[in-house]
Formats: C-alpha cells, structure tokens, sequence
C-alpha cells in the first residue's frame, strides 16, 4: 500500500490548521475562529529560538519588545471584558451567594477593608490601621533622613569652626610666646 501526498504550492499563507484556545466555559480546547498559517507557525518558531539565543541580544530584545506587545495588545481586551463583566461571588464549596458583582467593585471594596485594617499581630507596637501605620514609618523615614542630613551639615559646620578657632588661638598663643621670649628694651 503507497500513500502518496501530492502538495502543489506551499506558501507563508498556507492555512495548516484552526487556533485553538481553552474554554473555561466548557472546560476544553475550542476553536477561536482564527487560522494558523504556516507564516505563523515559522514566526512563533524564530522567536522562541531567538528569545533563548544570547548570540544576538539586540534582535533578541527587539523580538521580546514585539512579542510583550502583542501579548499585550491581545490580553488587554480580555481583562477590560473581565473587569467590566458582571458575576456572582461564590463561597469555597463553588455555590453562588450575594449579588452580581464587578471586578471593579470588588477590587474597590478590598481596598477600602485595606485602609480600614489593623493589624492582626498581638506583638506589634504599632497602633491604628495599616494605612495609618505605612504613612506613618514613611513619615519617619523621611524626617530620619532630613534630620540625619541637618545634623551633618552641623556637624561640618562646627568642625570647621572649630579648626578655624584653633587655628587663630594657636597663632595667638605662639605670638605671644615669642613676644615674652624677646628681650625688653
């Protein structure tokens, strides 16, 4: 038995196959509607290999910039959808509880439990919410670090004045010692 595959013209637009992309939905692989080429298959080929090549890094670079906004440009969509789409919270054993929902209005509401948040630590010395206790230690920071810097400038400034000083009453003493040391006339 001869199995003979006859191919007339291969190009980079050859269509070789459909996308496939998972399906939360129905928890498998389903087409996207899209096409693989063969153009396609020898680009994602080149760049993986250039991605882990280290013989070029400024293509290597170029490569990655290129493939992190394509990444970029085709998740964003996804996430707007997600973040802007509605859902029903569930509980840990997966049942729905409580109303419809957004992303957004969660994400608001998580943070403003964060501000309103003490500390769960019995040792912490520390008092107030965790808002209040992070302003505050940058607080400190900051003011550590100007008075750190006035406290050194200080310093310079008294030794300087200090060097002068002792610089005047040694000539003053030495001045005065040649002067007792001369006969009087």
């Amino acid at each position: 038995m001869n199995i003979e595959i006859k191919v007339d013209k291969i190009t980079l637009d050859t269509v070789v196959s459909q996308a496939m992309a998972w399906d939360e939905d129905e928890g498998e692989m389903a087409p996207t509607g899209e096409t693989v080429r063969v153009g396609d298959l020898v680009a994602r080929d080149i760049t993986n290999r250039l991605v882990k090549d280290d013989r070029w890094p400024t293509l290597k670079e170029k490569v990655t910039e290129i493939r992190t906004e394509e990444i970029r440009n085709r998740v964003g969509p996804m996430i707007d959808k997600a973040l802007e789409g509605e859902f029903r919270p569930t509980n840990p054993y997966g049942e729905e509880v409580g109303r419809p929902t957004t992303f957004r209005e969660l994400i608001v509401d998580e943070v403003k439990k964060a501000i309103k948040e003490t500390p769960n630590s019995y040792n912490s010395r520390d008092k107030g919410t965790v808002l209040q206790i992070a302003v505050r230690s940058e607080v400190q920071k900051l003011l550590g670090a100007a008075v750190a810097e006035e406290v050194a400038k200080l310093e310079e400034t008294i030794r300087q004045q200090v060097q002068a000083g002792i610089s005047e009453a040694s000539i003053a003493a030495l001045i005065t010692n040649q002067l007792k040391q001369q006969p009087q006339s």
